[in-house]
């Protein structure tokens, strides 16, 4: 999971790690957005399955961007990307998700990225000093963090700004302890530390990057299923 503890060629490139996160996401946004308004209810069963699936996405994105901060050259425009497609993405994702074009009790994941990027950010400045006051600085910046998480109704709240936090600072340690963690961390969603099994395989390479796809990916796909509800809703 780190540049220096991983080296087989064999794994799981980043590319494909992101191609995971994406299918299983879109699995679970088309569960969440188009198929309970098709089944109004009535195949529960199936729509359970498919928000199951869906979990494991969130743990993969807040891994690939703390490797992704930890690899670009320039962490400022990385975090403009993210703003810029959290800005994107609001009005589809508040479309698809909550059957609204604006829902301001609600935002899209990029923002939940934004704010775990700025705290790695601030930490990453000060990691190698450990006197008490910037322990006490660190200990502030992770608990804001937390909280804008919270205020701002960010996709997974404070929780998953703490874990793209939790990647960052378990990242070099052993690997069975990262897994462990991760299990730990997310074991309150049923499938959500089934994640840490291509998150083990991870080959520490980027593989074939289309950067800007995988940023469009999440708005395009959200517009998609926001018609399409909006459509089976009668709503537009």
């Amino acid at each position: 999971m780190n540049a220096t503890s991983v080296q087989n060629k064999t794994g799981i490139s980043a590319a494909v790690l992101k191609w995971i996160a994406v299918v299983t996401m879109v699995i679970d946004h088309f569960a969440a957005s188009v198929y309970w308004q098709m089944g109004q209810g009535y195949h529960y069963e199936v729509y359970y399955v498919m928000r199951k699936i869906g979990r494991i996405a969130f743990p993969i994105y807040c891994f690939l961007l703390v490797e992704g901060f930890f690899h670009t050259r320039n962490a400022a425009k990385y975090l403009r990307n993210c703003f810029l497609f959290a800005l994107i993405s609001e009005i589809p994702f508040d479309m698809a998700i909550f059957g609204e074009v604006v829902y301001p009790q609600g935002q899209n994941v990029y923002f939940t990225l934004c704010i775990g990027l700025c705290a790695l950010m601030i930490l990453d400045r000060y990691k190698a000093r450990y006197g008490t006051g910037y322990i006490l600085l660190k200990l502030a910046v992770i608990v804001l963090a937390a909280f804008a998480g919270e205020i701002l109704d960010v996709d997974y709240h404070w929780k998953g700004v703490l874990f793209i936090i939790m990647f960052y600072y378990i990242r070099n340690m052993q690997e069975w302890i990262r897994n462990i963690a991760v299990i730990c961390a997310f074991a309150y969603e049923t499938t959500a530390p089934l994640a840490v099994i291509p998150i083990h395989f991870y080959n520490g390479e980027r593989g074939r990057q289309m950067k800007y796809l995988f940023y469009a990916i999440y708005p395009a796909h959200l517009l998609v299923l926001g018609l399409i509800r909006f459509g089976l809703t009668g709503r537009g």
